[in-house]
């Protein structure tokens, strides 16, 4: 691997003449603390042909052909003029959002475009605008209850569709940090929860079903202008349950950490599955 940084071409980034940028925006999506670029434009700016089948997607650039998976941070990079590929991970799993691709900066980088703030330098150093959606809290949709689970404790349920019927699967969402309030005979046991988790922001998650039913472990959290997606693994952790096999009787209990930046004294907006609600978890 070290190779492959060595032999990565510069992205001319100490360039003090370069012209503004120019040419179509790059599509980006911020999740959480990471950034990740839209494949398609990627490879539009750079003229590189993609193919992607069976989950595995493949860019083909003049410096090389980098391969990454189906939601996950592993991926190949073999340069211009190796015989084999090197190994690397990303420190975010590959994006998939309404069917299109979005890779992590970090992995981008072998390509040779680097980003710097809003704006994405390629290889010849040309500059191209970062355009990233953040878009404003939204009217509440769907099938949405809130619920006092007990003083100053307050809870969220979304229901959605199943095979079974409409309303039939729902999401229950509720501050981990308040839980104790409302279940006192359980605070020895839900406080060394929270330290074990190291995390003071974050969400019970309870998904019930009315028949067998899959959850994909993904909520969206949207405050002010910033919506970012928690996605197991890295920020929705399965702690009871199996996701792929919910029915009666058995359902599953996650964690999901919010962001760092997000008030948990001011609305929060939660959105899956086309239903959203809004919720202020504390007081």
């Amino acid at each position: 691997m070290l190779l492959t940084l060595v032999n990565t071409p510069i992205a001319a980034a100490d360039r003090v003449d370069a012209a503004p940028p120019s040419g179509p925006a790059i599509e980006a999506r911020q999740e959480g603390v990471w950034r990740f670029l839209s494949v398609r434009d990627v490879a539009r700016a750079l003229g590189a042909p993609v193919d992607q089948r069976n989950g595995v997607l493949t860019l083909r650039s003049g410096t090389g052909v980098l391969t990454v998976f189906e939601r996950s941070p592993d991926a190949l990079w073999q340069p211009a003029g190796y015989p084999v590929a090197d190994e690397f991970s990303a420190a975010a799993p590959v994006l998939i959002f309404e069917g299109v691709w979005y890779l992590p900066e970090d992995m981008v980088g072998v390509l040779g475009v680097v980003v710097q703030g809003d704006t994405v330098r390629l290889p010849d150093g040309a500059l191209r605008t970062l355009s990233i959606s953040r878009p404003a809290l939204a009217a509440d949709t769907g099938a949405v209850e809130v619920l006092d689970l007990g003083p100053g404790v307050q809870a969220l349920r979304l229901y959605a569709a199943s095979a079974s019927g409409p309303d039939t699967v729902s999401l229950l969402a509720v501050d981990l940090g308040l839980l104790a309030l409302a279940y006192p005979e359980q605070r020895a046991a839900l406080d060394a929860q929270l330290r074990d988790l190291h995390a003071d922001k974050v969400l019970f998650l309870v998904i019930t079903s009315l028949g067998p039913a899959v959850w994909d472990p993904a909520i969206y959290v949207v405050q002010d202008d910033l919506e970012v997606l928690l996605r197991a693994p890295l920020t929705v952790q399965i702690l009871e349950g199996d996701p792929n096999a919910l029915r009666p009787g058995a359902p599953v209990a996650a964690v999901a950490f919010l962001p760092s930046s997000f008030d948990l004294r001011r609305p929060v907006q939660v959105r899956w599955a086309g239903a959203s609600g809004t919720l202020l978890l504390r007081r």
